[in-house]
C-alpha cells in the first residue's frame, strides 16, 4: 500500500466514536420498539433461524439443512446465537442494527480515503446514520444490511489494498446474497490492474462462495442448479398472477425507478454520476491510459468505489430488465446508499473547489433534494410504526383464541402471521404438502382438524388461493368469514372451517 493511500486510510478516534454511538444507539432502539418488519421476508428469515436452532439443539443438523430459497449465512449465524437467546427475533434485529452500525462506520472510513477530510467523511456518515430508511432496515431481520456491511468491507478492504481481507468479505458477502458472486470478477479485476499479476489467492476465496452454495443444493436436492429453479419458478407464478409485470411500460418503469431512487438518493446518484465524469477526465488526460490504468493511486481509490457502486447499481437494473426479477423494491437501493455516500462525498468536494459556479448550483440542487428524501423517509417511518396493518390483526385474533385452545390447528402460508402470533410452528399447516385439487384440500383440513384458514393478500404461492378465488361466494359454504377481504379486493383475511360437513360441490 502506498503511503498516499497508508495517508487516507487514517481517521481520527473522536470522529469514530460519534459515529458508532449515534449509529448504533438509534438502532438498538429502533430494534427494540420498531415491532413490525418491513418486509415480508423478514418473517421467513426469522422461522428459518428457528428452524435451525431446532436442529443445532437436537443434534440433528447437517449440512443438507443449509438449502432453501435464500443464501444462509445471516439466517445461520443468527440461529447459532439462538442456540443460546432463544429470541429469533430480537436476535435477527440486533444483528441488523450491530451491522448497520459498522455500515455507517465503514462510509466514514472510506470517506476518509477519497476525501482525506474528516469534516467531509463525518457528514457523510452522519447523513446514513440518521438516514430514517436506512435506520428502519438496520431495525428489521432483514439480510440487506448485513449484506451491505460485507460489501463496503469488502470495498473498504480494496481501497486500502488489502487483498487477502476483500475476499473474504467478498466470500461472506456471497453466501448472504447472490448479486455478491459478481465480487468474484470485480475484485480480482482490481488487483490484476493494480499489481500486474494474477491474484489466485483473491480467486480461490471468492470462489468459496459459489463453490459452497453449488455444492449445498446438489447434496441436498441432487441438482446443483436447484435454488435457480426454485427462483425461476416463484417469478413464473408471480408473472403468471400478476399479468401487468410481463412488460416493461413507461408507467411501471417510472414507479420502479422512484422506488431505487426513493433509497438509493437522488444526491447519492447524482454525485456516482459526476464522479464517473471525473474519472473519465482524469483518464482521457493520461499520457498511457491503457498502459497503466490504475498507476495514479487518487485514480485508483475513485476507480475502485465507482466499480463497487456501478457494479450493483447494474446488478438490479439487469435483472428487472431481463425478467429475473418482477419488481424493484426500495430496499434494493440502500446498497447503492452505502456504497454511494463516500463517492458523493468526493464528487461534492471537487464540485466545491471548482470555479464554476453552475457547478455549485447542481451540487446545491442535488444536495437538496437529497435532503428533501430525507423529510419524506422520515414521514414514512413515523407512520409505519404507528400503524397497525391486516396481518397484525389477524395474528392477535389467532393468538387469543389459541390462549383458549392450545391444539388449535391453522392453515396459513402467511409468515408473518405465523411470527407475530406467537404460536408454535406445529400448530400450522401450509401449501408446501397439501393436495392441489379442491375437493381433496377440503378433506385435507377436516382430516387434520385445521380450524381456520389465512388467506394472504399475494396468492401465487398459496394454495387455498388459488383453489377458492372467491372463497365465501363458491366455496360450498365450507368457510365463514372471521376478518374478510374487502369486497373485490385481495387482502389478507381469516376465515374458520365449518364443522359440520359440506354440502356437494356446485350444489346449493
Amino acid at each position: 500500500m502506498t503511503e498516499k493511500i497508508k495517508a487516507r486510510s487514517a481517521w481520527t478516534i473522536p470522529g469514530l466514536i460519534v459515529i458508532s454511538l449515534t449509529a448504533a444507539v438509534l438502532r438498538i432502539v429502533g430494534a427494540f420498539f420498531l415491532q413490525r418488519e418491513p418486509f415480508g421476508d423478514a418473517y421467513c428469515y426469522v422461522e428459518q433461524m428457528a428452524a435451525y436452532r431446532s436442529e443445532v439443539v437436537s443434534g440433528k443438523f447437517s449440512i443438507n439443512y443449509l438449502y432453501g430459497f435464500w443464501l444462509p449465512l445471516y439466517q445461520f449465524f443468527c440461529g447459532l446465537i439462538t442456540v443460546v437467546v432463544n429470541q429469533p427475533v430480537y436476535v435477527g434485529k440486533l444483528v441488523s442494527a450491530l451491522a448497520g452500525t459498522g455500515v455507517c462506520v465503514l462510509v466514514y472510513l472510506c470517506s476518509h480515503v477519497l476525501t482525506s477530510s474528516q469534516k467531509v467523511s463525518l457528514v457523510a456518515a452522519l447523513a446514513i446514520a440518521l438516514n430514517p430508511f436506512h435506520l428502519q432496515y438496520s431495525s428489521a431481520a432483514m439480510t440487506d444490511v448485513p449484506h451491505a456491511l460485507m460489501v463496503i468491507a469488502c470495498m473498504y478492504s480494496v481501497l486500502t489494498e488489502r487483498w487477502t481481507l476483500a475476499a473474504c468479505f467478498g466470500a461472506a458477502a456471497g453466501l448472504i446474497r447472490l448479486d455478491s458472486w459478481m465480487l468474484l470478477v470485480i475484485v480480482p479485476v482490481i488487483q490484476l490492474m493494480r499489481q500486474r499479476k494474477i491474484p489466485v489467492l483473491t480467486i480461490l476465496i471468492l470462489g468459496i462462495a459459489p463453490a459452497f452454495w453449488l455444492f449445498i443444493c446438489w447434496r441436498a436436492t441432487g441438482d446443483v442448479l436447484a435454488s435457480f429453479h426454485a427462483h425461476d419458478q416463484y417469478v413464473s407464478a408471480r408473472l403468471a398472477a400478476h399479468p401487468e409485470f410481463n412488460s416493461i411500460t413507461l408507467d411501471r418503469t417510472w414507479i420502479d425507478a422512484n422506488r431505487l431512487a426513493y433509497s438509493a438518493n437522488i444526491a447519492v446518484l447524482a454525485g456516482c454520476f459526476a464522479a464517473l465524469w471525473f474519472l473519465v477526465r482524469e483518464w482521457r488526460k493520461t499520457p498511457r491510459p491503457f498502459a497503466t490504468p490504475l498507476a495514479s493511486p487518487h485514480f485508483a481509490v475513485l476507480f475502485t468505489a465507482l466499480s463497487f457502486v456501478f457494479g450493483y447499481f447494474s446488478f438490479i437494473l439487469l435483472a428487472y430488465f431481463t425478467k429475473n426479477q418482477s419488481d424493484i423494491w426500495p430496499r434494493y437501493g440502500l446498497i447503492i446508499f452505502a456504497l454511494g455516500l463516500p463517492v458523493l462525498a468526493y464528487s461534492a468536494q471537487q464540485l466545491i473547489k471548482s470555479p464554476s459556479v453552475l457547478a455549485k448550483v447542481a451540487l446545491g440542487i442535488a444536495l437538496v433534494a437529497g435532503a428533501s428524501q430525507f423529510k419524506t423517509q422520515a414521514e414514512d417511518l413515523k407512520r409505519f410504526a404507528s400503524t397497525t396493518d391486516r396481518s397484525q390483526t389477524i395474528a392477535n385474533y389467532l393468538k387469543q383464541e389459541y390462549a383458549g385452545d392450545p391444539s388449535l390447528k391453522i392453515f396459513c402460508d402467511h409468515t408473518e402471521v405465523r411470527v407475530i402470533s406467537g404460536i408454535p410452528r406445529g400448530q400450522f399447516f401450509d401449501s408446501w404438502s397439501a393436495p392441489k385439487d379442491r375437493e381433496l384440500f377440503i378433506g385435507y383440513l377436516r382430516a387434520n382438524g385445521i380450524k381456520y384458514l389465512v388467506i394472504p393478500q399475494e396468492p401465487e404461492t398459496s394454495i387455498p388461493s388459488q383453489l377458492f378465488p372467491g372463497l365465501i361466494k363458491d366455496s360450498g359454504n365450507v368457510f365463514e368469514d372471521v376478518i374478510p377481504a374487502p369486497e373485490g379486493q385481495r387482502a389478507d383475511s381469516l376465515y374458520r372451517v365449518r364443522a359440520e360437513s359440506p354440502p356437494p360441490l356446485g350444489k346449493s
